[in-house]
């Protein structure tokens, strides 16, 4: 069996929002209440030594004070104290800082676990099954909230309710009967197939800012040039907005509607560039390649601020902090990492394999002859060998030569237990299928190498 995770938008009616925001602040007390309670244990314990055990009480929080939290179901209250000793948990494992508290206006959900919630089926005029989604329960009911689901869904054992710049969601997980193939399962698959058979199943993937994705059969996928005027407008509102934002006083209504603003625009970039992900490697990984090979990009390190330079006097230098901060924005902005974890599980999902390679001078060696040096790439675009003369475009000679570590990992074919620096790529559970279809109105247009020249 295996999760699959899905997002809905729901439309609550204008009581029901009143009692979900309810629910959300109280959620939001317990777990900050929480967390002021352990600090305060280790405050004692930093004092006398004492120890006192971590748990998930939260009954006593319930005082003269917080009258207001009875009207909340207790259900969502043991739900948020619940949050906080898993985080608790999570920081005791070393995998997740300590939990913090939580503000106002960030991450605003509520956990419903399956007392609160309930989908009944309902038979519509047209003989479609629609789905009623139930919050509540006897005493706190809300009735049927309405929400529009896009695709076929399991029944969820909990949900999660959110909302994000004025709008609400409904995500949760249900299980599915895994059909495909392990990871270890394909890798032992295409491990066993000899080199002209690899050599014609693999597609190396480059992932630049200038051409965001190029493959090494000559296909790229860059936004096109109308949604690249969107996003430039609408950053272009961001600034005006930000600049109006910063004249503003704080806490007026004025304000609060000029964040309002800048939300949604930061939002509906998001979504341009959250569905560009999404079609190029729904694109990627319905082709006939049956493997993908891409540059295990540590995208972490590679976005990192300049670190300040100091002269011998304590005097602070250039360091090209500005030009670095242009340099990171770009990288992001491309979503080279959020396209690859989409490629992981889709291409599970078809029975295909994706490795990552070392990217180490892929882009200064040779697809040809191997020859290796700096002066091979002395332009962005072009790439001329000086000791075999190959010349070709330098993104496409790059992802050839990322497809051909792939297939020199898959001819190695290490032992299951030895860590080697060629990873496998883990695939990631839980996240929607965006089926499309590539038309010219699409941003993706797979260029070749006659429309390059172009």
């Amino acid at each position: 069996m295996a999760n699959c995770g899905v997002k809905f938008r729901a439309y609550p009616t204008a009581e029901q929002v009143h009692i979900l925001s309810q629910w959300i602040g109280c959620a939001r007390v317990i777990y900050n209440c929480k967390v002021s309670e352990d600090n305060q244990n280790y405050n004692i314990f930093k004092s006398t030594g004492d120890k006192i055990s971590i748990n998930q009480a939260y009954s006593h929080f319930k005082n003269d004070e917080r009258e207001w939290l009875n009207q909340c179901p207790s259900q969502v209250l043991r739900n948020a104290s619940s949050i906080w000793y898993t985080a608790k948990q999570r920081f005791f494992k070393g995998i997740a800082n300590n939990p913090r508290k939580k503000k106002k206006g960030i991450k605003d959900t509520v956990l419903l676990t399956s007392e609160l919630f309930k989908f009944k089926d309902e038979i519509s005029d047209d003989g479609v099954v629609l789905k009623n989604l139930i919050i509540g329960t006897k005493k706190n009911s809300l009735g049927v909230l309405k929400f529009k689901a896009h695709r076929e869904f399991g029944n969820p054992q909990q949900i999660v309710i959110g909302k994000k710049n004025k709008k609400w969601y409904v995500s949760f997980c249900y299980e599915v009967e895994d059909t495909g193939k392990s990871e270890q399962e394909l890798l032992d698959e295409y491990s066993n197939l000899d080199e002209t058979s690899l050599n014609t199943l693999t597609v190396g993937i480059d992932r630049g800012i200038v051409i965001p994705f190029q493959t090494s059969n000559q296909s790229c996928y860059d936004f096109d040039d109308k949604l690249k005027n969107q996003i430039k407008l609408k950053q272009k509102k961001l600034k005006k907005y930000q600049r109006k934002l910063a004249r503003q006083k704080k806490g007026s209504t004025s304000r609060n509607k000029t964040k309002n603003r800048i939300a949604k625009i930061h939002s509906k970039i998001s979504n341009i560039r959250h569905d560009f992900c999404h079609k190029v490697s729904h694109s990627i990984a319905n082709s006939e390649a049956k493997i993908f090979a891409v540059e295990d990009l540590k995208l972490k390190n590679m976005t990192k601020s300049p670190k300040p330079k100091q002269d011998e006097n304590g005097n602070y230098l250039p360091n090209m902090r500005k030009a670095k901060a242009g340099l990171n924005r770009e990288l992001l902005s491309k979503g080279l990492a959020k396209t690859i974890e989409f490629l992981e599980y889709k291409a599970k999902k078809y029975g295909k394999l994706v490795i990552k390679v070392s990217p180490h001078y892929s882009s200064q060696e040779c697809a040809n002859c191997g020859h290796t040096h700096a002066d091979n790439r002395k332009t962005q675009d072009n790439f001329l060998c000086l000791l075999c003369g190959n010349h070709d475009n330098a993104d496409i000679n790059a992802a050839k030569i990322i497809a051909k570590r792939g297939v020199q990992f898959l001819l190695s074919k290490p032992k299951a237990k030895t860590r080697t620096r060629l990873g496998i790529s883990r695939s990631k559970a839980g996240r929607g299928i965006c089926k499309t279809r590539l038309e010219q109105s699409n941003p993706l247009i797979p260029m070749t190498s006659e429309a390059r020249s172009l």
